[in-house]
């Protein structure tokens, strides 16, 4: 996207300091994610208060003291790790990262020739680890890459700006928070135990009745099925509360494809999505999972 990087360097002053005002805004609500438990309790006091004021950012110009303590903060909180970390914690950490970046864009570093572009590199790395992440975690998406497709959107988005907080400004500080939302609600199904299932029953509310006893017998036959909270962010979601009024959803680990169908055939309900966790995010409606079992759709 090297015309992107061109047209980041012709940005003002006034009109860089908006794109990391929003930069901040919206890795502030990434950077709050819990990460790990010893993560949250080594965090440096007043971490937290700082970063939750940090995410208004976008709507209120923060004062040289309040970007100067911000950077402190999460530069200490940084220094917790010797290097970036894997797993959950990445996100919250590298999260802060950006944000250190973007204070010092607002500080030391402005003007200075390589804040954009690097603070695009970063936000294109973030958005290739999420999307990493979707597809290891088994999370259709609307489309492929689709987080860093929203980021070329969104930094696409930047040239329109005058450098006021206008209008257009105003749209734009919108849709990066649309972003962030996204963002932390994917991560959420992503990262969740209820992620690792193989296989997903997507039912009506009104149904789990006749599930509860055969779920008990499944755990005795040391496998695990549990109801819980959906897996599938955003718009993908919306798709299940059109074909249900009530989703529920029914997480289940261990068995076979034979025996996921004998579980399903065995409540007796057909109104019945079975998500086999494939690459392209297929569902099987019940009966027909019933008569031909199938692991994978698509070859994952």
């Amino acid at each position: 996207m090297a015309v992107v990087i061109e047209a980041l360097a012709s940005l003002s002053e006034s009109e860089s300091d908006l794109v990391a005002r929003l930069a901040i805004s919206r890795y502030a609500r990434l950077a709050l994610l819990p990460g790990t438990s010893w993560w949250a309790e080594a965090l440096p006091h007043g971490f937290h208060e700082a970063v939750e004021d940090a995410t208004q950012w976008d709507q209120v110009a923060p004062s040289t003291r309040a970007v100067v303590r911000l950077e402190s903060l999460v530069d200490e909180a940084l220094e917790l790790m010797d290097e970036t970390p894997t797993g959950g914690l990445y996100y919250p950490y590298q999260a802060a990262a950006v944000i250190s970046h973007s204070c010092w864009g607002l500080g030391e570093g402005r003007d200075h020739a390589k804040f954009l572009s690097r603070l695009w590199e970063d936000a294109q790395r973030y958005a290739r680890h999420v999307d990493w992440q979707l597809t290891n975690s088994r999370i259709p998406t609307e489309t492929v890459d689709w987080f860093q497709n929203r980021e070329k959107d969104l930094w696409r988005r930047h040239t329109r700006l005058s450098g006021a907080e206008d209008a257009v400004y105003e749209a734009l500080a919108a849709f990066s928070r649309e972003v962030a939302g996204e963002y932390t609600d994917a991560l959420s199904c992503a990262l969740s135990d209820a992620a690792t299932a193989d296989f997903v029953l997507i039912l009506d509310d009104g149904s789990k009745g006749s599930f509860e006893p055969l779920i008990e017998r499944w755990g005795a036959a040391g496998r695990k099925a549990r109801f819980d909270s959906s897996i599938y962010p955003g718009r993908m979601d919306d798709g299940n509360r059109t074909y249900f009024d009530h989703p529920a959803f029914l997480y289940v680990w261990g068995g076979d494809e034979g025996e996921a169908a004998d579980l399903l055939r065995s409540a007796g309900v057909d109104r019945v999505l079975v998500d086999v966790r494939s690459q392209d995010g297929s569902v099987i409606e019940g009966p027909g999972f019933i008569a031909d079992p199938v692991k994978s759709v698509t070859a994952w």
